[in-house]
């Protein structure tokens, strides 16, 4: 992956621990320990389907970054030409189709909106003028920026010597807001509103930055790192790399918590709207073009499967959702694996209706996938990632990792104990960044058939394939992050170490971790950690700590660490990484050069301080769990 895109790239993910975790069912008898009644996020399954509503710069993009076209409507509102995050930022006439099923209820399940600038604020030490941009220029200057302040000015390390540094813009009265609400209307072709719903911003869980989501920033990247703190000098780096300038503002609300509040599409053909009004914007509204296309009219597009879950050639229309499976060949002993035997295996991905979203052999390609003919399935997206800040849209694949029980959070090495492919942070891509520049270009086709090699020495104990997926269809938009399991060196399974959990004390029901952010269920978990291995990647103790600290929605006492630690061994980590996701300023600036050197050195950010100083006295303010 790109340096930039991997700083970029920060989580959600909340720690649990599981049960067993080759049975994830409880007494609410769900997928991620969901509502019995009603799990909004199995799509047509459930009584409504998530529409999630995306606007960049002034116009209404597709999760693919694709701008949506108003058609043959004349909207005085929307523009004619749109910036295309995909085409680096090139204005073109907006093309792409945000589709609606009539007759289908919707909730929102999010509504982002950006504006950005780039290369305009160049002056590295003048944290004025992006916030002067911000609150008497950009689109968002009609919000109530009073008591705004500079917040966090934060350096994000990589591991090829690269870095980035984002000035945050805190404590405004509209990022305080909690009462405003949202009308969502729809229009149809001569702009009759004819369904509506007002939500409220308590309908919606997630808003943090640490996230994506809302934020006011202005980030500086592609530098060296600081001499010393408050260095005033743009550092270059050493290939001669320019500095990139980026200004953002980023309303972003999503993860309902009131899915009952429904959208029932009008029974309509062709063009219409959905129009946003926020309330603390009533004179701006966000405008949606959408298309009216009744499930009758879907083109039988995916697969039907055969007996073995594979596709077949017959084509069949298209449902929501999105599901994943993985076929693994017969090991050579016909138990389980040995250490270095290659492990074979098949993805299929399907909608939640058990139709293949793909042919058998090969997944769509990267045009297919901009295009809107990829069946909804999405691919890495640098456009997304980089310039939209999005972080849950893009990055489809898998990681290799096991054993379970020797997962653990990385303590600045590479060197894990534990097998992991890919080894760093980042999965193994279906399409990477750059596959335009592959082979086929962005016609090629990624195979559904892998294999993976494990070494000689690898430890005996159960371990996993783990699918990322992403698709949008007809408006709906999800994430998928599922474990599949097979043995190495023995029969008997092993499990995750058990060190974290309780997460389900505050995800449960609609907002269970299968339906934020990743889609991970909150039984597998402790998994996350294979990939947030570092701070470009978001480190996972620095960003689960600094999520729930900052949140006004976690109201659990904030030093209570057995909330989420089940061993005390888990607390007794500390490091600058770890400690500085509550305390900001743990330290001062007295080991700053740490916090700049590679993941892979020692001592550096990651170390433990329980070496030097803390092993015998730990901090009187937290509640740790017992010897």
């Amino acid at each position: 992956m790109k340096s930039l895109s991997q700083r970029l790239l920060l989580s959600l993910l909340a720690l649990v621990a599981g049960c067993d975790v080759f049975n994830i069912s409880d007494a609410e008898g769900t997928r991620g320990r969901g509502a019995r009644a009603f799990d909004p996020y199995s799509s047509s399954a459930s009584g409504a389907i998530s529409l999630s509503l995306l606007y960049f710069n002034g116009c209404a993009i597709l999760p693919s970054g694709e701008p949506v076209s108003p058609g043959s409507l004349s909207l005085p509102d929307y523009p004619t030409t749109c910036e295309h995050m995909n085409q680096q930022g090139a204005q073109v006439v907006p093309s792409a189709r945000l589709e609606v099923t009539p007759g289908v209820s919707y909730f929102v399940r999010e509504f982002t909106a950006v504006d950005t600038v780039s290369g305009v604020h160049t002056d590295f030490n003048n944290r004025h003028a992006p916030s002067f941009w911000m609150r008497n220029q950009s689109r968002f200057k009609d919000l109530d920026w009073s008591g705004v302040s500079v917040g966090r000015d934060e350096w994000t390390n990589d591991y090829d010597r690269t870095f980035q540094r984002e000035t945050y813009y805190e404590n405004a009265a509209w990022m305080l807001s909690l009462d405003d609400t949202f009308l969502i209307e729809v229009l149809d072709a001569d702009g009759a509103v004819r369904t509506s719903a007002t939500y409220s911003r308590r309908d919606f869980m997630g808003e943090s930055p640490i996230t994506g989501r809302t934020r006011a920033s202005w980030l500086v990247a592609d530098v060296a790192r600081p001499l010393f703190p408050g260095d005033p000098e743009v550092r270059m780096l050493p290939d001669g790399t320019p500095p990139s300038y980026k200004t953002m503002v980023k309303a972003s609300f999503s993860g309902a918590t009131n899915p009952f509040k429904t959208l029932t599409m009008p029974q309509l053909s062709g063009e219409g709207v959905i129009r946003v009004t926020w309330s603390l914007l009533p004179l701006q509204p966000f405008i949606f073009p959408v298309t009216f296309t009744p499930e009758s009219e879907r083109p039988a597009t995916c697969y039907r499967l055969d007996a073995n879950g594979l596709a077949t050639d017959e084509q069949v229309p298209c449902g929501f959702g999105l599901s994943q499976a993985v076929r693994l060949a017969r090991p050579s002993n016909g138990s389980y694996y040995m250490p270095g035997e290659a492990v074979n295996f098949v993805v299929s991905l399907r909608d939640g209706d058990g139709n293949g979203l793909h042919p058998r052999d090969v997944m769509p390609s990267y045009n297919e996938y901009v295009g809107e003919a990829s069946n909804g399935l999405a691919y890495f997206n640098e456009g997304m990632l980089l310039t939209y800040r999005d972080a849950s849209s893009s990055e489809s694949g898998f990681k290799v990792v096991g054993p379970l029980q020797d997962l653990q959070v990385s303590r600045g090495s590479y060197s894990l104990p534990y097998f992991s492919f890919p080894q760093y942070s980042e999965p193994y891509f279906y399409l990477p960044p750059g596959s335009n520049m592959l082979a086929g270009g962005g016609d090629a086709r990624p195979p559904t058939r892998y294999s993976v090699q494990l070494p000689p020495d690898a430890k005996s104990g159960t371990y996993a394939i783990i699918l990322k997926g992403h698709r949008t269809f007809m408006g709906e938009r999800l994430n998928r992050l599922d474990p599949f399991f097979f043995q190495v060196g023995q029969a008997e399974p092993t499990t995750y170490p058990g060190r974290v959990g309780n997460c389900q004390v505050c995800h449960n029901g609609v907002n269970s971790l299968s339906n934020v952010h990743h889609g991970m269920s909150v039984d597998h978990v402790e998994a996350c950690k294979t990939c947030h291995t570092e701070e470009g990647y978001g480190y996972l103790p620095d960003v689960i700590h600094r999520l729930h600290i900052n949140s006004r929605k976690y109201t659990q006492n904030k030093g209570d660490c057995t909330m989420c630690h089940l061993t005390r061994e888990s607390t007794v980590w500390p490091s600058l990484m770890s400690c500085n996701g509550c305390h900001v300023t743990s330290h001062g600036s007295e080991y700053f050069d740490l916090r700049f050197e590679p993941v892979q050195n020692t001592p550096n950010g990651y170390g433990n301080c329980a070496e030097s100083c803390h092993v015998t006295t730990p901090p009187a303010e937290h509640i740790l769990p017992p010897r």
